[in-house]
């Protein structure tokens, strides 16, 4: 595994676990999108636009 996907991966599960802390739970839609990024088939400026456009500015 490449540094660029451990690093990726380890930026989502803290996101992950922000979510949970706060009471959230993340959908498998989101999840989704969040796995396109850690493969690198997203960038992390459209991983995120797709989640706002999906639920909105939070």
């Amino acid at each position: 595994m490449s540094l660029t996907i451990k690093n990726r991966k380890k930026a989502v599960k803290q996101a992950v676990a922000n979510e949970k802390l706060e009471g959230l739970k993340v959908s498998v839609e989101a999840r989704k999108i969040a796995d396109n990024y850690i493969t690198g088939k997203v960038s992390a400026k459209s991983a995120a636009a797709k989640i706002r456009a999906r639920y909105g500015n939070l």
